[in-house]
């Protein structure tokens, strides 16, 4: 890694209003006036400040909680200076650090000599939400190499992540962007490994992102990568609800004790408690081979709206729907929509509390 120095700029988190057609101007009022009270429970959340909270819960502004914890895998230590879970550069940033010290517990293998390598040992943050699930984003941040001569003399990163949802695992969609010097590749998971952070103890094969060039050794300037060559993107389109972020190297230094990464905030996905509501009896719909025209028929889809005593949690979804003009008989438009869809229940539980930490 290479230290940057000042504070880093927060960004702003805008929900991308994407207009299929131009229809309706009262609709458009009508979606403007749902997003801005869906922007009130959306929510990015830096890991560092669900670790920092007490407890170790952190309570979101619009009820939910996120339980917090640091894990060191398989013996795999972290950097004293620098540790697993810390905000860095300072405490207003969006970042959080993992980092290892020279163990040799931490190390994976390259692939290079035939083996698979294998997340055995590593530093692992562990979130898990209470009583929901929830749709997930980040990026994994300044996964690189020692800037050494001989590429076989440095340390190289490595870092994945994995997720549960009632239980089952989940991966992730990860994603490098085009000229990157990370690629995705496959790691053996050993069971006794996941059973340290709480997931179900079988062998598995992960995907990870690992420093793979071997002809480029760089220590990428964090928070300075703009070509994202450094970078690996992790996508859960799934609700889950634990969140696992993994960290190690693939081959140890010749002459440097340790090394450390960074991962961005949590984007979840946007919504409320919401509950079931009386669905309209009919729906319009368009006509088969009258392009313009449509009718009304009963209406078989269930409604969910938003309700501070409802048993679900729901995320909002832009769409579009049919709606007559009034142009004529049966004319008719496609106009944007923004609907509540349930990804789970929602039983938060009063005991939720920190996981013990080694």
């Amino acid at each position: 890694m290479a230290m940057a120095t000042g504070s880093p700029t927060k960004s702003a988190r805008t929900l991308p209003m994407v207009l299929t057609t131009a229809a309706a101007a009262v609709a458009v009022s009508v979606l403007a006036a749902a997003s801005v009270a869906d922007a009130k429970s959306c929510e990015f959340v830096p890991i560092h400040r669900i670790l920092a909270s007490a407890g170790g819960v952190y309570k979101m502004e619009d009820g939910r909680e996120l339980k917090g914890t640091k894990v060191n895998v398989g013996g795999c230590t972290t950097m004293p200076a620098l540790p697993t879970g810390l905000a860095y550069p300072d405490s207003s940033s969006n970042y959080t650090v993992v980092s290892h010290e020279n163990d040799a517990k931490c190390v994976t293998g390259t692939g290079r000599d035939g083996k698979m390598p294998t997340y055995k040992g590593f530093q692992a943050i562990l979130v898990e939400a209470n009583g929901f699930k929830f749709s997930a984003d980040l990026v994994l941040e300044d996964i690189d190499a020692q800037p050494v001569e001989n590429p076989a003399d440095g340390w190289r990163e490595t870092m994945s992540s994995l997720a549960m949802a009632d239980g089952a695992v989940v991966r992730p969609i990860m994603t490098t962007k085009k000229g990157s010097l990370v690629a995705v590749q496959q790691f053996r998971m050993p069971g006794e490994s996941l059973k340290e952070v709480g997931f179900p103890g079988s062998d598995l094969l992960i995907d990870g992102a690992a420093y793979s060039s071997w002809t480029e050794t760089k220590n990428c300037p964090f928070m300075n990568d703009p070509t994202g060559q450094c970078k690996a993107f992790v996508t859960y389109p799934e609700p889950i609800d634990r969140l696992l972020i993994i960290y190690s190297i693939t081959q140890p230094s010749a002459n440097d004790p340790n090394a450390a990464a960074f991962f961005s905030e949590v984007t979840l996905g946007c919504g409320c408690q919401c509950g079931a509501k009386a669905a309209q009896p009919t729906t319009t719909v368009p006509v088969d081979g009258k392009p313009g025209q449509c009718k009304s028929e009963p209406n078989k889809m269930p409604s969910y709206s938003c309700d501070f005593m409802g048993k679900y949690w729901c995320e909002t979804k832009e769409t579009t729907k049919w709606a007559m003009t009034g142009s004529g008989p049966g004319a008719c438009a496609q106009v944007p929509s923004m609907i509540s869809k349930p990804v789970s229940s929602y039983t938060p539980s009063k005991e939720f509390s920190r996981l013990p930490e080694p």
